[in-house]
């Protein structure tokens, strides 16, 4: 039984791994003849994005069954889906709907493959954990793609930095050194890549400057990028040199990321003794002290039985 569930469940991972991951062959065979100069990449794998993708005409028919009705709800939703990646326009009912499609996919193919056998209480408790199983398996997805996203970005944001100072010294305008530090940081991080172009792109749109680095705060979900933010809209409504601002922010990023590191470093001599005491040192005193036990073991005991 545990084996069918095992299968069971590799078999929807495997599913889900390939529809999320596919990409359609005319992209693919565009890609080999021409390099894709789009602002925002489309070729990276986004969860239930296509709109025309598998996973939507699959979770389609449901919808409007699983529309939030709260605007404050589907808001917030929303703007975590976006903090994941995934910007589509029915990225919410999508979602909804698959946490519905998995929540009776996983304890149906596990009742199917138990048809042939026998039922009982202990068959009916694995079905509801496949149950809930599949109902939070999007939530944790999601809870994971963020956070590798926010770390992405977190981790690329000093480069980023400098990479403003330079175009601004340069003596390129706000909008085109949002536009070409996307261009440049594209090969060390698509996903804040994305949010430079994404800003850029409202900029060209005749949004409000301070609208649109709100925007990208919200977007991103990350505190440097929300202090970045706020820096900017303050340089931009007082008038103050943003070259020297933008200075002093990198200095203060790359600081901030060398403690980070040094922390990380001292953490990690706290983070070996759980892994030394209950798994080195057992190994090593077998290995040490095994051959002498069994040495003295051989000697001692034909001596206590002659006793």
């Amino acid at each position: 039984m545990l084996l069918l569930v095992f299968l069971a469940v590799v078999s929807v991972l495997l599913a889900l791994y390939f529809v999320f991951n596919r990409q359609s062959d005319v992209k693919k065979r565009l890609g080999r003849i021409v390099p894709q100069q789009d602002d925002v990449d489309h070729s990276r794998p986004r969860l239930v994005a296509e709109q025309n993708g598998f996973v939507t005409k699959v979770v389609k028919p449901l919808h409007d069954l699983v529309a939030p009705t709260e605007n404050e709800t589907k808001k917030k939703l929303r703007l975590k889906l976006i903090q994941g990646g995934f910007r589509s326009e029915r990225a919410v009912q999508n979602y909804l709907a698959l946490k519905i499609v998995l929540a009776a996919l996983l304890p149906s193919a596990f009742l199917f493959a138990r048809y042939f056998y026998s039922f009982s209480a202990q068959v009916v408790a694995v079905a509801a954990c496949l149950t809930l199983t599949g109902f939070f398996l999007p939530n944790i997805i999601l809870y994971y793609r963020t956070k590798s996203r926010k770390q992405n970005i977190s981790k690329a944001l000093p480069d980023a930095l400098d990479l403003m100072v330079v175009c601004v010294e340069a003596g390129l305008g706000l909008d085109m050194t949002f536009k070409r530090v996307g261009i440049e940081i594209r090969p060390i991080s698509a996903d804040l890549s994305d949010e430079f172009n994404l800003t850029n792109l409202e900029a060209s749109a005749g949004r409000p400057r301070d609208e649109n680095y709100k925007n990208m705060a919200e977007r991103t979900g990350v505190s440097e990028v929300s202090n970045l933010m706020t820096l900017l809209i303050q340089t931009n409504r007082f008038g103050t040199s943003l070259a020297k601002t933008l200075r002093i922010h990198a200095e203060a990023m790359r600081i901030k990321r060398r403690q980070l590191a040094e922390e990380r470093a001292a953490k990690a001599a706290v983070k070996l003794v759980i892994p030394l005491v209950f798994f080195i040192f057992p190994a090593l005193f077998v290995v040490l002290l095994g051959p002498a036990a069994i040495r003295v073991i051989t000697i001692l005991l034909p001596v206590l039985g002659g006793e």
